[in-house]
């Protein structure tokens, strides 16, 4: 009995730090970014057969396709270490995350960070290249200047996009490794206790 007693007690305790370290509002506030991310993607413009510009576009998308494929793992599991539905019901049923299942998380997140790297590296070059467009179109035959503007045009959308997605990409990716490897660590430290 004093063995059950304990047991309940360290469960608890995790339980507590768990919340203490990571909270409801953590996981809200990354639905949020995710939200925010998916509204954007919504509203995304085609490409502009630019391929620096482009590739930067297809970067960003990888990095939101990879993000809100973490955000949405994260919170669910976030709601099993607690033992709740997302409703806030209890649920003693719930099977808890592993530590294996949080550190692959924490390698996707990983993952998220690579991808997130080389969209900020093909922003720097599609920036670039639309500088180079933009004073290309200003200079030249009448046709050829109005085409460049269409493509101009059409870069700028593609860049714009990227400017408004890359900061929240980057808020949602240390959030997300934040709040694993604060999980991560309180799973290992109650396995000390």
């Amino acid at each position: 009995m004093k063995k059950l007693f304990i047991t309940a007690l360290i469960a608890l305790a995790s339980m507590t730090v768990v919340n203490a370290q990571t909270s409801k509002a953590d996981v809200q506030a990354s639905k949020d970014r995710v939200a925010k991310l998916q509204e954007l993607l919504a509203k995304q413009p085609k490409e502009c057969g630019v391929s620096k510009i482009d590739d930067f576009a297809k970067a960003v998308n990888a990095a939101a396709a990879l993000s809100i494929k973490n955000s949405e793992t994260l919170s669910k599991f976030y709601y099993r270490e607690i033992g709740q539905t997302e409703d806030g019901v209890t649920d003693v049923t719930v099977k808890k995350p592993t530590l294996k299942e949080w550190e692959e998380l924490g390698v996707g997140v990983g993952g998220e960070t690579v991808a997130l790297n080389e969209a900020k590296k093909n922003a720097e070059e599609a920036a670039k290249e639309l500088q180079t467009m933009t004073e290309d179109a200003k200079n030249g035959n009448p046709m050829a200047k109005a085409k460049k503007a269409k493509q101009v045009k059409a870069g700028t959308a593609v860049v714009n996009f990227g400017k408004d997605a890359l900061p929240i990409l980057a808020e949602e990716t240390v959030a997300q490794a934040k709040m694993v490897k604060d999980i991560i660590q309180t799973l290992k430290s109650g396995k000390n206790l």
